[in-house]
């Protein structure tokens, strides 16, 4: 025990120096020979002077070139702005009150690449100075913080290929190169990648993405690669199926370095064209009629009001379409004939007002919605829908279709109650003046 505490003892190391040797050339052998940067710095208020500095110092800083030409007076120099200030404030929170200081920094070495150091200062009392000393070690952490990076990495692209399945696949975006790599899975299980170089101006010319949703699939992008973040996006493409669009769910992440900046977008894309076909199904069981196509009552109502809340600056028309003599058809004809005759009625109230809202309300009447327009245009293109009906053909042979039609419209807003009891009553007004007509009215 005596040995130990013995050899530990720098006063003992003194005594056995040998004669060609000074004490303060032992001290640069040593602190030289550090795999780290060694630095007293003298603090004093508004700045840090380094008052020694071994040669490594210069390695672990990337300033190799530098320190056979001079010595480094404020380590500062070699920080980005944002981390300079922090280190200044760290100091003057930590050393310069008596305690202990560990910070990791961003600087660029002699070749501008990104130098993440970690240095690592206590006070110490042994130079007479007006401020404070502290005696710092610097070592060079960006191996570590690449490798952090590296390993982040290839979990996450681990994690994303062990949820994939058979139909799902795996991508890789380098945003800084603009590299995409689509990762395909054969029947057996194994990665075949494809590498696209310039993607994000091969997606747009060779239409990767549906027209309808390459405003938002190419926004989420440019977010990704903005920011970290993780998150879904549900889009047509042709990456599942070269031969046309699928519906694709995207779960992606972005991964950024320390300085926050997006390295990688990493994520998978499965097939959900079956999910949502049977949704667009399930939909329109739900919203549309299944004899006429339009509208249910219930689907036409909300959308009306909606509508209506919508287009409150705008003239507001709505209308009520009632059959003429309807029970004859199915009398006559049948029931299937009947749906026909509705089924046509209808097709030939959305021709006529593409833009309106159509709605079957039950058995022969239906009603419509639609804004934007004069008075007088809206009659003419009912006028003309008379007409049409009245040359209908059915199973190849022509049949005079005749309804009632009441028309209520507004400058100055209302609701759907409002606007079906005035074209209610208008309607009947039209039916006791006689079939196949239209009547007009503002409420």
């Amino acid at each position: 025990m005596e040995e130990i505490i013995k050899n530990r003892n720098l006063q003992n190391i003194k005594d056995r120096l040998k004669k060609n040797y000074s004490w303060d050339m032992v001290g640069d052998v040593v602190l030289d020979a550090l795999d780290c940067g060694v630095i007293l710095l003298e603090l004093v208020n508004g700045g840090a002077n380094i008052i020694y500095h071994n040669d490594t110092l210069c390695d672990v800083l990337g300033y190799r070139e530098r320190a056979k030409t001079e010595r480094i007076t404020d380590i500062a120099d070699f920080l980005c702005p944002r981390d300079e200030m922090a280190l200044i404030v760290m100091s003057e929170q930590t050393v310069m009150q008596g305690k202990p200081m560990s910070i990791e920094v961003l600087g660029k070495d002699e070749n501008d690449n990104d130098n993440w150091i970690h240095i690592s200062a206590r006070p110490v009392d042994f130079v007479e100075t007006d401020g404070v000393v502290a005696l710092a070690v610097v070592t060079n952490v960006t191996l570590d913080k690449q490798k952090y990076l590296e390993n982040t990495i290839n979990y996450e692209r681990y994690m994303m290929l062990q949820d994939a399945a058979i139909k799902s696949v795996y991508f890789e975006y380098d945003n800084k190169n603009d590299v995409m790599t689509f990762n395909y899975r054969d029947a057996d299980g194994r990665i075949a990648p494809v590498d696209i170089c310039n993607y994000s101006s091969y997606a747009k010319k060779m239409n990767l993405v549906h027209p309808e949703d390459r405003e938002l699939f190419f926004s989420t992008l440019a977010r990704a690669c903005s920011k970290a973040q993780k998150g879904t996006l549900r889009y047509r493409t042709t990456i599942i199926d070269q031969q046309s669009y699928k519906w694709a769910n995207n779960t992606y992440l972005s991964i950024a370095d320390d300085n926050g900046s997006i390295v990688r977008l990493i994520g998978r894309i499965d097939d959900i064209d079956d999910e949502e076909k049977e949704k667009a199904r399930t939909a329109k069981l739900i919203e549309y009629d299944s004899t006429t196509g339009v509208y249910n009552k219930l689907t036409a109502a909300t959308k009306i009001q909606k509508a209506i809340e919508e287009n409150k600056a705008k003239k507001e028309f709505f209308a009520i379409v009632d059959l003429d003599d309807f029970k004859a058809y199915n009398d006559t004809h049948g029931h299937s004939f009947g749906d026909e005759v509705l089924l046509s009625v209808a097709n030939d109230l959305n021709a006529s007002f593409p833009d309106g809202i159509v709605g079957r309300f039950g058995g022969d009447e239906f009603i419509l919605y639609v804004a934007g327009y004069e008075e007088e245009k809206v009659v003419d293109k009912f006028e003309c829908y008379l007409k049409k009906l009245d040359n209908t053909i059915i199973r190849g042979e022509k049949h005079e279709i005749g309804c009632c039609i009441g028309v209520a419209w507004s400058e100055s807003g209302g609701n759907y109650a409002e606007y079906f009891d005035a074209a209610d009553a208008l309607l009947y007004k039209a039916k006791n003046s006689g079939k196949n007509r239209v009547i007009c009215e503002k409420i």
